[in-house]
């Protein structure tokens, strides 16, 4: 007879955004070495505000706000370590998440 021995494995996946670059780079030094983080692009929003309503209209202000992005990837055969860095995430200011776990099943025979 032969017995199936659960493995599982979790995976969290994080997509991060930032508007300050070091914050975020800061935030990827707390990753492990064995992890690999990719930087996504940076998105750019440029707007116009003029200085006065009222009067001269063309008298304008350009400003610009830049979002960097950056997404990884963390498997683990333990949730505690999974669920330790997400307590790590909630710390770091001016740094948005969003993150995904999943649980994967691999069933090994043993005779």
């Amino acid at each position: 007879m032969t017995q199936y021995k659960k493995n599982i494995k979790y995976i969290c996946k994080v997509w991060s955004v930032s508007t300050d670059f070091k914050s975020l780079n800061s935030f990827l030094l707390l990753l492990p070495f064995s992890l690999s983080s990719t930087g996504l692009s940076t998105r750019i929003k440029r707007f116009t505000l003029l200085r006065s309503p009222l009067g001269n209209k063309a008298s304008k202000d350009q400003f610009e706000r830049r979002e960097y992005r950056s997404y990884f990837i963390i498997k683990s055969k333990s949730p505690s370590k999974i669920l330790a860095f997400i307590g790590i995430l909630r710390y770091l200011n001016g740094v948005k998440f969003k993150v995904v776990l999943e649980e994967n099943n691999i069933n090994k025979a043993q005779i």
